[in-house]
C-alpha cells in the first residue's frame, strides 16, 4: 500500500491564498446592475439612415422619449462618438483650430454669439441655441431627433421624475435614472462617465462626463450684476461620482469633443 505524502507548508499557503483571492473575485460589486434593469420599456424608432434606434418613455411631462445609448455607441454603457457643439460629424481632433464656427480662437466666433468678439466690426447674431440643421441628432438620424436642452436635464433630475443612482453596467460607472412616473415606474436610462475629448484622445473616461445640451452657457457676471451668455461655452450636463453624488448643469468650451444622448420628440 501506497503511503500519502504530506504536501509541504509552502504549497499548503498558496492554495489557501488562492482560495481567498478567487473567492474574493467571486463577490459580486454592489454597485453593478444587469442589463435587464436598463432593458425596460424600450420602444424602437426608425431612423432616416435606415437604423433602428431605441427610446425610452419615462413619462416625463414633456413627453422627451430618451435614447437608450450615446449617439454611436452600440449599447447603454459605452462612449460611442465624440461631437463638438455645434457640429454634426465627429472628428480625430479637436481644438479652436478646426472648430466649425470659429476663425481659429475662441474670440473670433462666427455663428451662435452675442457680443462683439475679436473682429470688432462684427455684430452678434444674437443667437444661443442651435438651429436644428446644426444639431448631429437631426442630422444623423432624421426628423424628430436632437440635443436635449438643459431643462430636459433639468427634468431628468427632479426627484418628482426620476431617481438618479449611481451604479456599474458591465464594469463601467454612470448614472441610472429610473422613472417614478404612474405608469412608468422602473423604466429607465444609464448614462455612462463618457470623460471628454479636447485634443486628440479621450480623457476623464470613469471620472466625468459630460453631455451637451442645445444652448449657450448662461453665467452670472458679477461686473454687471446679470446673466449672460458665455460666447465660447455652451451647456453640458456634468456627472462625477464623489463621496456626495455630483449631477450639475454647467459648461464646456464649445470645441471639445463631448458624447450626445439624443431626445425624440416626435415627427
Amino acid at each position: 500500500m501506497k503511503m500519502k505524502k504530506n504536501l509541504p507548508a509552502l504549497s499548503i499557503a498558496l492554495i489557501s491564498f488562492s482560495a481567498l483571492v478567487f473567492s474574493g473575485c467571486d463577490k459580486e460589486d454592489p454597485d453593478a446592475i444587469q442589463m435587464d434593469t436598463v432593458n425596460k420599456g424600450i420602444q424602437i424608432v426608425e431612423g432616416a439612415d435606415g437604423k433602428q434606434y431605441e427610446v425610452v418613455d419615462l413619462g416625463l411631462p414633456s413627453g422627451n422619449l430618451w435614447a437608450t445609448c450615446n449617439m454611436g455607441a452600440s449599447s447603454p454603457e459605452k462612449t460611442g462618438s465624440f461631437y463638438a457643439w455645434g457640429e454634426v460629424e465627429t472628428k480625430e481632433e479637436f481644438s479652436w483650430r478646426n472648430y466649425r464656427w470659429s476663425e481659429g480662437n475662441d474670440l473670433d466666433i462666427t455663428k451662435y454669439y452675442t457680443e462683439n468678439r475679436g473682429d470688432y466690426s462684427k455684430v452678434g447674431d444674437q443667437k444661443t441655441q442651435l438651429e436644428i440643421a446644426d444639431e448631429a441628432p437631426y442630422a444623423v438620424m432624421g426628423q424628430g431627433w436632437r440635443l436635449p436642452s438643459d431643462t430636459d436635464f433639468r427634468e431628468l433630475l427632479t426627484t418628482r421624475n426620476c431617481t438618479v443612482k449611481w451604479c456599474k453596467l458591465n464594469g463601467v460607472g454612470g448614472y441610472l435614472f429610473t422613472s417614478v412616473r404612474k405608469g412608468y415606474e422602473g423604466n429607465c436610462i444609464f448614462l455612462p462617465l463618457s470623460g471628454m475629448n479636447d485634443s486628440t484622445k479621450p480623457r476623464f473616461e470613469g471620472e466625468y462626463g459630460w453631455y451637451w445640451c442645445n444652448t449657450l452657457y448662461l453665467n452670472y457676471n458679477s461686473n454687471t450684476g446679470k446673466n449672460e451668455y458665455v460666447t465660447s461655452e455652451a451647456t453640458a450636463l456634468w456627472l462625477e461620482h464623489v463621496e456626495v453624488e455630483n449631477h450639475v448643469i454647467k459648461s464646456r468650451p464649445r470645441y471639445a469633443g463631448i458624447p450626445i444622448r439624443p431626445v425624440y420628440v416626435g415627427k
